[in-house]
């Protein structure tokens, strides 16, 4: 099992019912990351709210709502993972991601991991998979074991693309073109507004 920390350690995200794939990843690669696959966007809003999470979306009426409500998100358009990691990265300001394993979370739960010797683990993993591998690791919330399979190669290569990708971006590029998007929305909101109150100006006018 392996994991990709930033600089940006402490970054909590939560995303929604549309982003299962992208959620394991965040977590895969270090990232505190609820997955919400069957609460309503009120309650999203809420947990998003309270628990000071970045809320990852690609419901472009639910990020309007983010937005109303002041919460931190990003509107992704769900092309494949790699964009929307790519994206969320540079959104985050977070530059790169490094692989550190014992810093990684459960792709299943969320919950920590820690490290477990073969022999702590030998019953719960196939006796090929126990004899192969040397470094086990066990989360501390569902007890699922991991291991470094062949998946590995997929997750560093994957790694290095976003690293690669991140390197033609600069987070105070992005940070500013976020927070266009997220006065963009404001805008489009007050503009709703005012059209209600002129429209309902009128009807009174007009009575």
């Amino acid at each position: 099992m392996q994991a990709a920390r930033s600089s940006s350690s402490g970054t909590a995200f939560l995303a929604d019912a549309m982003l299962g794939s992208v959620a394991r990843k965040l977590r895969i690669f270090g990232f505190d990351t609820l997955y919400t696959a069957h609460i309503p966007d009120s309650e999203i809003l809420k947990i998003g709210a309270e628990l000071d999470r970045i809320v990852l979306t690609c419901d472009r009426e639910l990020f309007k709502r983010v937005v109303k409500a002041g919460i931190r998100g990003v509107l992704l358009n769900g092309s494949g993972d790699y964009e929307d990691l790519l994206h969320i990265f540079s959104k985050c300001g977070i530059a790169s991601v490094n692989f550190d394993a014992v810093k990684s979370r459960c792709s299943a739960c969320n919950g920590s991991l820690i490290e477990k010797k073969p022999f702590e683990v030998k019953d719960r993993v196939p006796d090929n998979v126990a004899m192969q591998y040397k470094e086990f690791f066990e989360c501390t919330k569902c007890s699922k074991v991991y291991w470094e399979g062949g998946h590995l190669k997929r997750i560093r290569a994957l790694a290095r693309k976003i690293d690669a990708g991140l390197k033609y971006k600069t987070p105070e590029e992005d940070k500013e073109k976020n927070e266009r998007e997220m006065d963009k929305e404001k805008e489009r909101e007050g503009e709703k507004k005012r059209g209600r109150k002129a429209t309902m100006g009128k009807g009174a006018l007009a009575a």
